[in-house]
C-alpha cells in the first residue's frame, strides 16, 4: 500500500459515512481536537453540527472525489482531493458538477482537518437561494 492509499482509508470512510447521512460514524474518523473548515469561513467540530446545517438546504447531496494528491510538509501528512459534488437543494432544484477542493490533514490514522473550496456558494447565489 502507497502513503496516499494509507492516508486516503479515513478519508474514505469519512466521505463515504457523511454522503449516508451518518454522522456518528463519520466522526469516529474525526481527531478529538479535528475541525472541518468550510467556505464563509465556517468552522465545525462535530460532524452532526455540519449535518445539522446543511441537511435543510438540500433534499439530495453526494461527494464524488476525482484525484487526490500527498504532500507531507515538515512531517505532516497532508491530502489534496478534487471533486464534484451532486443533488437536490430543498426547493427541488438540481444541481451537479459543482466543483470543490479538499484539503484534509491526516494524523494517527484521523482527520485532524478539513478545508473545504467550493463552487456551491457562487452557484446558490446564482440561483437566488
Amino acid at each position: 500500500m502507497t502513503p496516499l492509499d494509507i492516508a486516503r482509508q479515513p478519508i474514505d470512510r469519512f466521505i463515504q459515512a457523511v454522503n449516508a447521512g451518518d454522522a456518528e460514524a463519520a466522526q469516529r474518523h474525526v481527531a478529538p481536537e479535528g475541525r472541518l473548515v468550510f467556505p464563509g469561513p465556517v468552522t465545525f467540530h462535530r460532524v452532526a453540527d455540519f449535518l445539522a446545517l446543511s441537511g435543510p438546504r438540500y433534499q439530495r447531496v453526494g461527494y464524488t472525489y476525482g484525484a487526490m494528491e500527498l504532500a507531507q510538509p515538515e512531517g505532516r501528512t497532508v491530502v489534496y482531493a478534487q471533486g464534484t459534488v451532486a443533488g437536490v437543494f430543498a426547493n427541488g432544484t438540481a444541481f451537479d458538477n459543482v466543483r470543490y477542493i479538499d484539503r484534509f490533514e491526516i494524523r494517527d490514522g484521523l482527520i485532524v482537518s478539513k478545508e473545504v473550496w467550493s463552487d456551491m456558494a457562487d452557484l446558490m447565489r446564482r440561483l437566488g437561494l
